[in-house]
């Protein structure tokens, strides 16, 4: 037996993922083998070698040492295997050009496989990792999301990766592949007809969102001194939020389409396939860094955003408020006599008071609202775009709301309520300084404790601080 024909029967007998190829490759694959002849073993292999290629189950490797080694080794997905793949383009020559029985007809793939350098995949992997978890903005969707493609399009230029988001609030300012829908344009087109979860097969520029269109065919949001990018078709198929829970494969709903925008030309089947695993390793990577950001961001009793990520998140979003002209809110509240419920009731009814009081605050407030615990018992609420006549509403709305947790003391059922001192202020009325909001919304909220306690007080330019009671209080206002 020859060294090649040794290696060959290896490959289609151990090594090569059959499992990932039709029952018909399978079936050449067992009867090469069993022929013994190394000219049809050489073909199988080859078509076998190509399938899997194109699938994205195979990807060519470089190795050091000379360009005669280039393109003959593979890493097969998702393992640290190396495959020899030299004996399968090893034909000697006047090699008889016989098919095997039955005949198997080589796919003819739709694009190019770019062989990928093994200092270029150790690049994919440090950019990975130094995708900055530690970041307040890492913890949005739309800022995970961008961040993923922009690493995965620096080694796939052939193709552009774009994710058109459902709702606008997740979408940063200076995102680069993420953009908000339309609303004008979901209700137009294959996109007012789409069917829940169905992929869709773009053959024309024009189909294309508006957005993707201006970034890659020389729009206002071209990138600069990109290279010129010729459409030949794309995919748009659907992007689902990681799922609650410990399955890591489940799937939430649907928060936007991924385009896998094509510059050469691919089968649809295969292209709308390799969209939907690249949308998979969107979320699962969407995943893995919300809960890195969860472990470092968030407070480990209640849930909520912890004093770490307000220090930089109520940085941030001042300046997205400057940015965009329109008002910010912060809010400082403070639980009030809560060492008396630790010393009289204990420190386990004492965490009860707070994981309540901190889910009714986020059931209280909006989605793009933070909610953060800063300190023992005192919370700091961000209320982005909120005017000082939508922060009276919020704060209307916080008054009137009733905190309570039932609770056993000594052996018997207790209800515990709970009520918070506030001060508020709102920027740019009372300034744009970080620092200098924060201690005025701090003098605030020692008013409403120096006034009795339960009850909010606004930042006002004049002196004439606001105050508001709940409406249960006989002296409300």
């Amino acid at each position: 037996m020859t060294p090649r024909e040794a290696a060959l029967r290896q490959l289609l007998s151990a090594e090569l993922p059959l499992a990932q190829v039709g029952p018909h490759l399978r079936r050449a694959a067992r009867r090469a083998v069993l022929s013994g002849d190394q000219t049809r073993m050489g073909l199988v292999a080859r078509v076998i070698v190509t399938e899997l290629l194109r699938r994205g189950d195979l990807v060519r490797v470089a190795a050091e040492g000379g360009a005669d080694l280039a393109g003959k080794f593979c890493l097969l997905r998702e393992t640290r295997r190396f495959l020899d793949i030299s004996a399968v383009d090893g034909e000697p020559e006047g090699a008889p050009e016989a098919a095997p029985d039955p005949p198997v007809a080589a796919p003819a793939p739709a694009a190019t496989t770019p062989a990928l350098d093994l200092s270029d995949l150790i690049r994919v992997l440090e950019d990975a990792g130094r995708m900055d978890l530690h970041d307040p903005q890492a913890g949005e969707a739309g800022a995970v999301i961008d961040g993923i493609l922009a690493l995965m399009g620096r080694y796939l230029p052939q193709v552009r990766l774009f994710v058109v988001l459902h709702d606008a609030a997740g979408v940063p300012a200076d995102a680069r592949c993420v953009f908000a829908a339309d609303p004008r344009e979901t209700t137009q087109g294959w996109q007012a007809v789409r069917p829940p979860n169905g992929a869709v097969w773009i053959t024309g520029p024009s189909e294309l969102p508006g957005r993707i269109r201006a970034r890659d065919h020389g729009g206002d949001d071209a990138e600069p001194g990109a290279a010129p990018f010729v459409f030949a078709a794309a995919a748009a198929v659907p992007l689902h939020e990681p799922a609650a829970g410990d399955d890591p494969t489940a799937e939430g709903r649907e928060v936007g389409l991924l385009y896998l925008v094509l510059g050469e030309q691919w089968e649809r089947d295969g292209a709308i396939r390799l969209a939907r695993r690249v949308a998979g390793f969107v979320s699962r990577r969407w995943r893995n860094q919300r809960d890195v950001n969860r472990r470092i961001h968030n407070d480990g009793l209640t849930g909520v955003y912890n004093r770490r990520y307000f220090d930089n998140q109520f940085t941030h979003e001042l300046e997205r408020a400057r940015r965009s002209g329109v008002p910010l809110t912060l809010v400082l509240a403070d639980l009030d006599r809560f060492k008396a419920v630790n010393d009289s009731l204990g420190h386990a009814t004492g965490d009860r008071v707070l994981k309540m009081v901190a889910q009714r605050l986020l059931d209280e407030l909006r989605r793009i609202d933070h909610v953060c615990r800063i300190g023992g018992e005192e919370f700091a609420l961000i209320l982005p775009d909120t005017s000082p006549a939508a922060a009276r509403d919020v704060m209307r709305r916080l008054l009137d709301a009733v905190f309570a947790v039932d609770a056993v003391v000594d052996g018997e059922p207790r209800q515990v309520r709970a009520t918070f001192s506030y001060g508020v202020v709102t920027s740019p009325d009372a300034g744009t300084d970080a620092f200098e909001l924060y201690r005025k919304a701090d003098a605030m909220l020692y008013l409403s404790k120096d006034a009795g306690r339960n009850r909010c007080h606004f930042w006002s330019s004049d002196g004439e601080h606001g105050e508001m009671l709940p409406r249960n209080d006989a002296s409300s206002s």
